[in-house]
């Protein structure tokens, strides 16, 4: 073995040619080559005395002192494996890993001596012993490279921890790389930063002794502090230092001295946040890696977050070799999201008593089954520019209502609000146990601030970058963020401190009997008191799941019908408290009708939409590009797949996210949730854009907006809020107000044609009022606005969204509208989108075995392929302009509810009984866990006659759709059959019911999946 492949003999190379030279120095001692070379020699052979050698295990509690290094040069050249133990662990945890290494002997390099069970010797003692003579290593390492180094116990965050056995030749290999990468030589100052029990600090060590620089040790203090470390590196003339990833963003802030010599600053640990590194002349490295990998495994020069680039972790370190694998095992193509597997020279033997865990972790390798690859559990993808990047861990990732969210975005999210300097978000659950709820922990930019207003400002900033499911419910101003003795976040502090902070704010400020009700109705569903009178329930830990509970509770407790509504139109305590005490002094019933001006004076084009423009039609037929918003809705996923497939056209999505990186994150989320697959070719077509659709120019700059403009063709507008119970003065802002926007956009310095996705919903239950049967695409949607006004106010903000498009067309505007029926499953898959109320329909009548007696009750029922098929092939048609098209099936295949129930009875052996509507609705309606109670509402309120607004929808029309009939003929794109597989498909895939299992079996299967 030569020198090039252990790091001991590169040690004793330097030790020999510049004894003299600095070693290690720290504030209390300064050793050189030579003398750590003796040192260590007297451990080696004071160890050897009491029969440790090759193979044996040697623990060392590690203190940041001279002696820790000396320890473990000692150990090695006697032969054996060391294995650190930071000083500062808990007392249970070194006793554990003391057990598990089943040591004879344990090294303290503790001043004080030691009462234990293990005879723990001092390094310190040991090295002042006199060896026989100089060259005391009796232990040959000519056979070495095999043999294991040291064995780092990793922090155990899911059990107990692991001893991870790591080898010579994978130190050596990685020192090797990153001495000449970053040219690390006699000249060189290093720091000793990391925990001491972390792989990282291995690096530290074995980096600079083997360059033979010098490592210098700072203290406690100094590490902690930025400020104090950044003078420590100009004192020392550091040129190469690490900090933990909690610190970077603290030590580049603060600033850069004229005297400091520092070249590279290295982090790892944790996954970076953005980082403005503008002003300063050194190089900042994040490196990544897991422990079984032998510290890193990637590198990456981090570009100023100035410049907008996506994350990264870069290209793999040496010999190293990434793999990005999906659930099958197979690499994943293009910029699919995967578990990123580590192959090459690095590899950790595996791990220590555990060959079962070894072999669950360490995997043949799918292309050479004669090697291994470690799977790292973090989820990943390829970037265009080959490098990776990282998404977070498999286990880490959370749900909050049902939606998929990445921690990572949202700290992303806050620190890019300018209001703090570094943001932990966790996942917690709630109090009240009502599910997870998102704390966010923050370090201020300005200490000096008031609390409340750096939270109000992180709050309105989040709003504007993040979907309402990502918005943090509580906020903890923290100094610094708390760390482990490995230097990573110590999350168990965090939710320490959450949890220990004083919950009820409710008692520091005085509060009305009315606005105590309604503050304990508050605090029962989110689960604590932490918020004031003037907080809005849905930035508290409120949701819409919640409002048909706090609706039903405060009805019951002031003994006045409060609506759904209510909540969303009197958000706060104070404001619910007022509109309930103004009812009860006035007797003044819920207003439960939209006023017909609220809607008319929507119905506008933005003065700056200019269409006069001319449009080519050949650019329907051929489009360049092409805008889509609404790419992570369930119908706007499928249409872009649609578009990608059936066009050359480049994509263009605007998704609400902190920036493109994280834009793409969610567009990929969604493409897995809903089972879409797209060619590498069809997704270097998409171009994601961070914005937002409600704001001016898309919260783009100008420059931005304006190469937007000029570029696309054609807008397909998808994007929509949809929501069964949100009042429209907050459906309006998406809805109304985005179109607004799309408008002004389609019209900005070249006249580009709109498909707009509308819904077949405008035509609400009008036949009510007009007494007509059939309502043609052509028919106008004015004549059901008696209707719309009562209906929910989904329904109305589509409705005028439609009006606003038709005036758009007026006036030029190149214009197709699309309405869709109800987008019930994809007919091959057989997925659904899990927020839609009639998958809650199905699992509700499935668990009571009834269905309720509704006469022609229509919803539209059709499949998201077929709409989104019909849409991509019609509107490449310049003849469809100036058109509608209702994407249903037509009146003779147009499925009721009883026909939809029907149906499952005969392919699948279920049975219901046909129930009173309302002996139906009470089997239910108390029942808060019920699939369909977050939309009681729907089914309870009294709307008109004493109906509710689903009973209002009985006996509708009968829809025509003649003309998207017209426009795909001879397109082989058929209307779902609701066939016995597809409806197994939809059954299996979507409600949780086992198709084949006994009706019994398979029921209860669904009623636990509603739950």
């Amino acid at each position: 073995m030569t020198t090039q492949s252990n790091v001991l003999e590169k040690f004793q190379v330097h030790a020999k040619r510049d004894g003299d030279a600095p070693a290690v120095v720290s504030e209390h001692a300064r050793v050189s080559y030579r003398e750590l070379d003796r040192r260590s020699d007297a451990v080696a052979s004071a160890l050897q005395a009491r029969g440790i050698g090759n193979g044996s295990l040697v623990p060392i509690e590690a203190s940041r002192n001279a002696e820790f290094i000396v320890g473990i040069l000692g150990i090695l050249k006697a032969g054996a494996t060391y294995v650190p133990i930071d000083d500062r662990y808990p007392a249970a945890r070194k006793h554990y890993i003391l057990q598990q290494c089943n040591a004879a002997l344990a090294l303290t390099t503790r001043a004080a001596p030691r009462d234990a069970a293990m005879p723990f010797a001092s390094v310190a003692a040991l090295s002042a012993q006199r060896t026989e003579h100089d060259d005391a290593c009796a232990t040959p390492l000519a056979d070495a490279r095999d043999e294991a180094i040291y064995v780092i116990f990793t922090s155990g965050s899911t059990g107990a921890p692991k001893g991870v056995i790591v080898e010579h030749a994978a130190v050596a290999a990685l020192v090797d790389w990153h001495n000449t990468r970053f040219e690390m030589n006699a000249a060189s100052r290093a720091t000793l930063m990391a925990g001491l029990g972390f792989d990282v600090s291995q690096w530290e060590i074995w980096s600079t002794l083997c360059a033979g620089a010098t490592l210098f040790l700072p203290d406690d203090e100094t590490r902690l502090d930025a400020d104090a470390l950044v003078a420590f590196l100009v004192r020392h003339g550091i040129t190469h230092a690490y900090v933990p990833t909690v610190m970077v963003a603290d030590v580049v802030g603060a600033g850069q001295p004229t005297d400091l010599k520092l070249k590279y600053l290295f982090t790892a640990g944790e996954k970076l946040g953005p980082v403005d590194t503008d002003n300063i002349d050194y190089t900042l490295i994040d490196y990544y890696g897991p422990t079984e990998a032998t510290i890193f495994a990637t590198w990456h020069v981090v570009p100023s977050a100035t410049l907008g680039r996506p994350a990264s972790i870069g290209r793999p370190v040496g010999d190293t070799e990434i793999l990005i694998l999906n659930d099958a095992g197979e690499a994943v193509t293009g910029s699919d999201v995967g578990e990123i597997c580590i192959g090459g020279p690095g590899l950790a033997r595996g791990y220590l008593g555990n060959p079962a865990l070894t072999r669950e972790k360490f995997r043949p390798h799918p292309r050479q089954p004669d090697q291994l690859l470690y799977h790292t559990g973090d989820l990943g993808r390829w970037l265009n520019d080959g490098a990776i990047q990282f998404l977070g861990r498999l286990d880490d990732q959370v749900k909050i209502r049902g939606n998929l969210v990445e921690l990572s975005e949202i700290q992303a999210a806050l620190v890019r609000s300018g209001e703090v300097r570094n943001a932990v978000v966790l996942a917690l659950r709630n109090a009240a146990g009502a599910g997870m709820e998102l704390v966010a922990f923050v370090v201020p930019r300005d200490p000096v601030q008031p609390p409340a207003r750096t939270i109000e400002a992180l709050k309105a900033s989040v709003r504007q970058a993040l979907p309402d499911y990502m918005w943090p419910v509580g906020h903890v101003l923290l100094a610094d963020v708390p760390v482990t003795a490995n230097g990573k976040t110590d999350r168990a502090a965090l939710e320490r401190r959450y949890r220990d902070a004083p919950r009820d704010r409710t008692e520091l400020e005085p509060y009305t009997a009315v606005e105590r009700i309604v503050a304990d109705a508050f605090a029962a569903l989110i689960g604590h008191a932490s918020f004031r009178k003037a907080d809005r329930f849905f930035d508290i830990g409120g949701n819409s799941l919640l409002t048909a509970k706090l609706a039903r509770a405060l009805s019951e407790a002031v003994g006045t019908k409060m609506l759904i509504r209510d909540v969303y139109e009197h958000q706060s305590v104070e404001a619910l408290a007022g509109e309930i005490e103004r009812r009860v002094a006035t007797t003044a019933p819920a207003i439960e009708r939209e006023p017909v001006y609220a809607l008319e004076n929507d119905i506008r084009v933005p003065e700056q939409a200019d269409f006069s423009g001319p449009f080519d039609d050949a650019l329907l037929a051929a489009p360049r590009t092409i805008l889509l918003t609404g790419a992570t809705g369930f119908v706007g996923v499928h249409l872009l797949a649609e578009l990608l497939a059936t066009t050359s056209a480049v994509v263009h999505c605007l998704v609400r996210a902190p920036d493109a990186a994280s834009g793409w994150a969610r567009i990929d989320e969604k493409l897995r949730a809903y089972d879409v697959s797209l060619r590498p070719d069809e997704r270097s077509r998409i171009r994601v854009w961070s914005g937002d659709l409600t704001q001016a120019r898309f919260g783009l700059d100008e420059h931005d907006y304006a190469t937007l403009a000029d570029a696309i063709d054609v807008v397909y507008h998808s994007a929509s809020a949809v929501n069964f119970i949100q009042p429209y003065s907050y459906m309006k802002k998406i809805n109304v107000d985005g179109l607004t926007q799309i408008l002004a956009f389609a019209g900005h310095r070249r006249t580009k044609a709109l498909i707009l996705l509308s819904t077949i919903s405008v035509y609400s239950w009008g036949h009510r009022f007009t007494g007509k049967t059939v309502m043609t695409e052509a028919d106008d949607i004015d004549q059901n606005l008696p209707a719309v006004l009562e209906d929910i106010g989904y329904t109305r903000s589509k409705w005028v969204m439609e009006k606003m498009a038709d005036l758009a067309a007026r006036r030029g505007l190149p214009l197709m509208t699309f309405r869709l029926g109800y987008a019930t499953f994809h007919g091959e898959t057989g997925v659904s989108a899990d927020y839609q109320w009639w998958g809650r329909l199905v699992k509700t009548c499935i668990a009571l075995g009834t269905v309720p007696d509704l006469h022609d009750l229509r919803e539209g029922l059709t499949s998201v392929d077929y709409m989104t098929k019909a849409i991509a092939r019609i509107s490449r048609d310049p003849a469809a302009l100036g058109r509608k098209f209702n994407l249903i099936n037509s009146p003779e295949t147009d499925i009721t509810l009883k026909e939809f129930f029907s149906r499952l009875e005969r392919y699948f052996g279920m049975r219901f009984r046909v129930v009173p509507y309302r002996a139906w609705l009470d089997a239910w309606k108390t029942d808060i866990d019920a699939p369909l109670y977050p939309l009681l509402s729907l089914f309870d309120d009294n709307i008109r006659d004493g109906m509710s607004t689903v009973e209002l929808y009985q006996n509708n029309y009968v829809w025509d759709c003649r003309n998207a009939i017209e426009f795909l003929e001879g397109s082989g794109i058929e209307q779902p059959a609701f066939s016995r597989e597809q409806l197994a498909r939809y059954l299996e895939r979507s409600i949780g019911y086992r198709v084949g299992a006994t009706p019994d079996n398979a029921a209860r299967t669904a009623r636990s999946a509603s739950r």
